[in-house]
């Protein structure tokens, strides 16, 4: 079965949920594909759910892991120089605040080691990534890696073989998982008693604030804000004792978790739940608008690129992430509107986006090519692409920034 539909929430269990935001149905996002397969090509709904009992925000049309997550995962986080700076800042602060010399630090859906890779010198390190290709890169780098999904089972092995760890990190994976209890449970198994279970997703407010609705796609199951969470470890005697605000992927937030103690918990907590209280994240109210938020974007980008076209100008677009996938499903655009896509990432190259099917190339075109527009996709990096493509723009592309407003630089 290639996905099914749930109808209770992962963290309470609760039936009480209300559709939030409908974004049709789109394929997966990192499922690239070129001229033969797209007879083969499968769309699945993408629609947004909110728990009226825990506050989680969620998609509960579940797209099968091997799918998502198959033998030639296209996403490589060491391919984005600010992801590189940003891991290594927060290994700092984890080798700071958590760890001594020689202790064991495992990183679930560690991709091709970009934490990890911060540690082999001095600590013991284990990465756990489901899909080979990928785990193959984090080996180069010297991090250890298991191919796999993280389970109980799992984690008994590990701990066998390695002992507990005193670090557990789940970075842009926590909310890709559908039985996130398993995911807990095994934490519980593998985490040695003073441990901490750190995990790094986007965050909610800044994807309400920010009408940041293309970061929703089949592989982020939750949508996480800090109350759910709490909820959740509060169900396997494990306490949120530390939050952070950090700014990557749009706006993300950074939970530390460990088992039940009598230690103080740190005041970011309280405060980070009054600031969601206040922009009213627990409530069904809020997000009464969101749809309309995110069609109003659609507009004024279809509006301007298929404007643009009308004239006779090249639009194209810059970075093919994940998340632009969704933003190009959902405005419905395809090759007639987008010449192509650049993409520093090589397996991407030579194939087509998912659903859209442009082309997507080197950026290397861009060298002897100036486009009139180009559509960021990568917004979120907006400010380190606009410096690095200076040139590019002293010859006449202009920038389309799609999100959170639509505008030209």
């Amino acid at each position: 079965m290639s996905y099914f539909h749930k109808d209770t929430c992962r963290v309470c269990k609760g039936n009480d949920l209300t559709l939030i935001l409908s974004l049709g149905e789109h394929p997966p996002v990192d499922n690239f594909t070129d001229a033969e397969r797209i007879k083969d090509e499968k769309r699945y709904p993408l629609d947004v759910y909110f728990c009226n009992t825990c506050s989680l925000v969620q998609l509960l049309d579940v797209v099968a892991e091997d799918e998502l997550f198959h033998g030639n995962y296209a996403y490589f986080s060491s391919a984005s120089k600010p992801l590189v700076d940003h891991f290594r800042s927060y290994a700092e602060d984890l080798k700071k605040e958590q760890l001594v010399a020689g202790d064991l630090i495992v990183d679930i859906g560690s991709n091709d080691g970009i934490l990890l890779q911060n540690f082999v010198e001095g600590y013991r390190v284990l990465g756990i990534e489901p899909s080979a290709n990928v785990a193959e890169e984090a080996r180069k780098k010297g991090v250890e890696t298991i191919d796999g999904f993280f389970s109980v089972e799992m984690a008994k092995k590990i701990v066998e073989t390695h002992g507990k760890a005193k670090v557990i990190s789940a970075n842009n994976v926590f909310a890709h998982i559908d039985d996130i209890d398993e995911i807990v449970r095994a934490v519980n198994e593998l985490l040695t008693d003073d441990g901490v279970f750190v995990t790094e997703s986007h965050y909610l407010l800044d994807l309400i604030e920010h009408t940041e609705f293309d970061t929703v796609y089949h592989e982020h199951l939750c949508y996480y804000s800090v109350k759910p969470l709490m909820h959740l470890f509060e169900r396997f005697d494990m306490e949120v004792f530390d939050v952070r605000r950090v700014n990557v992927h749009g706006g993300s937030i950074r939970v530390y978790a460990r088992k039940k103690t009598r230690m103080p918990v740190h005041a970011r907590v309280e405060e980070l739940l009054l600031t969601e209280e206040k922009a009213g994240l627990h409530s069904l109210k809020r997000f009464s608008d969101f749809q309309k938020e995110a069609e109003t974007v659609k507009e004024k980008l279809v509006s301007l690129v298929r404007g643009i076209r009308g004239e006779g100008k090249t639009v194209t677009a810059y970075g093919a992430p994940a998340k632009g996938n969704t933003l190009l499903n959902f405005c419905g655009f395809t090759a007639d509107d987008i010449k192509y896509v650049t993409d520093t990432t090589p397996y991407k190259i030579g194939l087509l986006t998912p659903g859209s099917h442009i082309p997507v190339v080197s950026p290397e075109i861009l060298k002897t090519e100036t486009p009139d527009y180009i559509l960021l996709l990568a917004w979120n990096y907006r400010d380190f692409i606009l410096e690095k493509e200076r040139e590019l723009r002293s010859r006449g592309a202009k920038f389309i920034i799609p999100i959170p407003k639509v505008e030209i630089v």
